[in-house]
């Protein structure tokens, strides 16, 4: 949320860590973040920092029926009138969408503007809140899966699952099913390493959608392992 209207598309708070810009992004004007330019692998480029205006008129311009995820960032609660000016502003790529993140606050708030708006909730990092003992594990998970009502995803890093699985929880994916939500995995990339043993392990814990940047990969990496003959025991 930049500080004056609209909305930036960055990864952190932190200006600096994306871009070639300084402070956070909730300081920033609509007028100063016009100006700031992408960071590739922390090297400069010409890219301009786009805002959430600009890529729904991008995407609502695009034939094909790519599903955009957008994670809020800010840990604070928005203003009643920021998160209906976000509302407004994703209406016409709403059917096209999901929002995630762990401020759960902000999540519900949108749900009372538009209860059809596309809600998830992300888990926030397992190494975070590890209890000791199987039985708080599971009842801290469950107390996650209802902090925003009606949301229809359960965002989770892979590796979390699977340390979750490690610890115990082999029934992730249908606690996740029985509160009415799909279990989202992130992030798998086609190129990356070990990327296709992830993608297996994704499928194997249940995931019903895995984010990635390189889907058409992942599409044809699974349907050739669901066609290759089972290899003897």
């Amino acid at each position: 949320m930049l500080r004056d209207r609209d909305f930036l598309i960055v990864h952190d708070l932190d200006l600096a860590q994306s871009t070639d810009g300084h402070g956070l992004a909730d300081e920033a004007t609509l007028a100063y973040a016009s100006r700031l330019h992408l960071l590739h692998h922390g090297t400069h480029t010409r890219e301009p920092v786009p805002t959430l205006s600009q890529v729904v008129a991008a995407v609502a311009e695009e034939p094909y029926p790519t599903l955009l995820e957008l994670d809020l960032k800010d840990w604070k609660p928005w203003p009643w009138r920021r998160v209906e000016e976000l509302v407004r502003l994703v209406q016409p790529i709403k059917d096209r969408l999901t929002f995630g993140g762990d401020t759960d606050t902000n999540l519900r708030r949108m749900q009372v503007i538009d209860p059809s708006l596309p809600v998830g909730y992300t888990l926030p990092s397992y190494r975070k809140w590890r209890p000791a003992a199987l039985d708080q594990v599971v009842s801290r998970f469950d107390a996650f899966l209802r902090m925003v009502p009606g949301a229809r995803e359960l965002h989770v890093h892979l590796e979390d699952v699977l340390m979750l699985e490690r610890d115990g929880m082999t029934d992730l994916a249908a606690r996740v099913h029985a509160q009415g939500m799909l279990l989202d995995t992130w992030t798998i990339t086609a190129g990356t390493p070990r990327w296709q043993e992830r993608l297996s392990q994704a499928l194997r814990v249940g995931a019903d959608i895995i984010t990635t940047e390189t889907a058409g990969a992942l599409v044809d990496a699974a349907t050739s392992a669901a066609a290759a003959p089972p290899q003897p025991a």
